[in-house]
């Protein structure tokens, strides 16, 4: 069986920057797309259905309004998270290769255990955590006014019960002050009324999460840079290595 061809790290510089940047991209995409087109993850419908009405009256029909869903922030962190976890493994491939044989300390948070990484890789993931924190920061959450319920054809798609709402319209009626006698009409008076003429049937969907689940995913975000941290000071706890260069390298320069 043939060896496995390994990774040369001047293949992997080649392909690093545009890893991160293609991320950096997406990223901020997201970002933009969940603080200022948050209207993509809302729908609704609205039927109207007209009450009975007097006979001889023509009832206006209303064509149904539908408003979809274009997005949901699940699919939208997962479409993000792939362009992301391929730049952070680049970069840290590269910090880890630069530093072999350094000082290394263990990643943990809780009972997980992330690996043993050099203050390099550690810096450089505090670094992409931070911007990564940035994210889920920005994501829309459910109008908590509202009640939603988890739609049970979609697993990330929210609704609510169906509320209506009653439609009305200027109508005139006659009313009458006086009957009418043999020597007088009956006196009447136009007036103006609102009558109720339909109902709005409204339900919403919503492609957002509730601010529960945004409150934990920020709380998880904010162990690993906590942990980032902590690992990272314990990888700089070496002793220093003293090695004396600089005179001698002036020495050479200025030809002694």
């Amino acid at each position: 069986m043939p060896e496995k061809k390994k990774n040369q790290l001047h293949q992997l510089l080649s392909v690093e920057p545009d890893l991160r940047t293609k991320a950096t991209k997406i990223l901020q995409e997201t970002i933009a797309t969940f603080s200022k087109k948050s209207d993509h993850f809302d729908g609704f419908s609205r039927v109207y259905e007209p009450l009975q009405e007097e006979e001889g009256v023509v009832t206006r029909r209303v064509a149904p309004e539908l408003k979809h869903v274009v997005t949901t922030v699940t699919e939208k962190i997962n479409y993000t998270v792939k362009s992301i976890v391929s730049a952070i493994d680049a970069q840290i491939s590269k910090e880890e290769t630069n530093a072999s044989g350094g000082a290394k300390a263990e990643l943990t948070v809780g009972m997980i255990d992330f690996g043993e990484w050099s203050a390099q890789a550690l810096l450089a993931l505090e670094s992409q955590l931070i911007k990564i924190r940035a994210i889920y920061v920005a994501i829309p959450t459910l109008d908590p006014a509202k009640r939603w319920e988890l739609d049970p054809n979609s697993n990330d798609i929210y609704t609510t019960p169906e509320n209506e709402v009653y439609k009305t319209e200027k109508r005139v009626k006659v009313i009458t002050l006086a009957p009418p006698t043999k020597e007088h009409p009956a006196q009447t008076q136009l007036i103006n009324i609102d009558q109720q003429v339909g109902v709005i049937k409204v339900v919403h969907n919503s492609g957002r999460i509730t601010p529960k689940l945004k409150s934990e995913y920020l709380g998880r975000v904010d162990k690993l840079i906590i942990a980032v941290k902590k690992a990272r000071s314990q990888a700089n706890q070496v002793e220093v290595v003293n090695k004396k260069i600089g005179r001698k390298l002036f020495d050479y320069i200025n030809n002694g």
